[in-house]
């Protein structure tokens, strides 16, 4: 569908969902349809929406929205710190737009919050410690934006959070030792960044993670050999940092069918390797950047 959205449908007092995912609809999102006190979900992702997020969908009187998913459009401006207003929200999804600035705080006041998708926009400043509040919160995006300073270690309280992605931001610093206490990730993303200080060997703590990926930092110290206890791992992305020696043989252990399949270290140039690796799936060079298929491994 092409075309704008008719503000006719504001005319429906009882209209609960509003959905036009994937269409090729323009024009601004409507501030019409806030007025509907009994509208509960949004999804106007995945068209080519302009302008910004009208204020008035976090600011009437009846707050019922519970999903909110305006991602994958052309939305600029910044995202009202109104938000926090919006407290029976479960979905929060505004992933790839151009929508920037600091990320506000009142975030924290969304209690059942659930998922969130926030990534591929340009937001800056700090990423909220705010989100720490979020006991609900199962999936966290916030990857590919311009986030700086640390990651909060108040993020450690959300022990209910499954998919952990905060990769490609300007976040320095150590990786909390608070981060392990989320015992039910699956997914840990941190990678691309400006970390320093250790890969803790409390990580192995996160006994149901399937993928791990802190490539492209500047971790140093050994890789933990009690990364060998996490046997649901699939994916390992520990390349291109500043580990030292080799990569353990505990941790060889679990390459095998239906264990981890995809090991990667900076095991290149051969002769020279900075961690060694006798059964990495590929191995990395980083004084180039460049990693190859380990072929005697495949």
């Amino acid at each position: 569908m092409t075309g704008k959205l008719p503000t006719e449908l504001a005319a429906l007092p009882l209209l609960q969902q509003i959905s036009v995912p994937y269409n090729e609809m323009t024009g601004t999102i409507p501030t019409e349809f806030a007025s509907l006190k009994h509208l509960l979900d949004v999804e106007f992702h995945g068209n080519m929406f302009t302008g910004t997020i009208p204020v008035e969908y976090f600011e009437s009187d009846i707050q019922t929205l519970v999903n909110f998913n305006v991602g994958d459009n052309a939305l600029s401006g910044t995202l009202d710190t109104r938000i926090g207003l919006l407290t029976d929200l479960k979905g929060l999804h505004i992933f790839e737009n151009n929508i920037g600035g600091n990320f506000p705080t009142e975030i924290g006041n969304v209690y059942y919050l659930s998922y969130t998708r926030v990534n591929g926009n340009q937001f800056d400043g700090p990423l909220p410690s705010e989100l720490g509040r979020l006991g609900q919160l199962s999936e966290l995006w916030y990857h590919q934006n311009s986030f700086a300073g640390p990651i909060p270690s108040e993020l450690g309280r959300l022990d209910r959070l499954q998919d952990f992605r905060i990769w490609a931001n300007n976040l320095t610093g150590t990786i909390p030792e608070e981060l392990y206490n989320m015992s039910k990730l699956t997914r840990f993303s941190v990678r691309q960044m400006s970390l320093t200080g250790t890969l803790s060997t409390r990580v192995a703590q996160l006994t149901d993670l399937v993928e791990l990926k802190v490539s492209t930092n500047q971790l140093t110290g050994p890789i933990p050999s009690q990364i060998q206890n996490m046997t649901t791992l699939r994916l390992a992305w520990l390349h291109l940092n500043l580990f030292t020696g080799s990569v353990p043989q505990q941790i060889c252990n679990l390459v095998k069918p239906g264990g981890l399949n995809f090991l990667q270290a900076d095991c290149d140039p051969q002769g020279s390797a900075p961690n060694p690796c006798i059964c990495c799936s590929a191995c990395c060079d980083r004084s180039d950047g460049v990693c190859l298929l380990n072929n005697a491994n495949q």
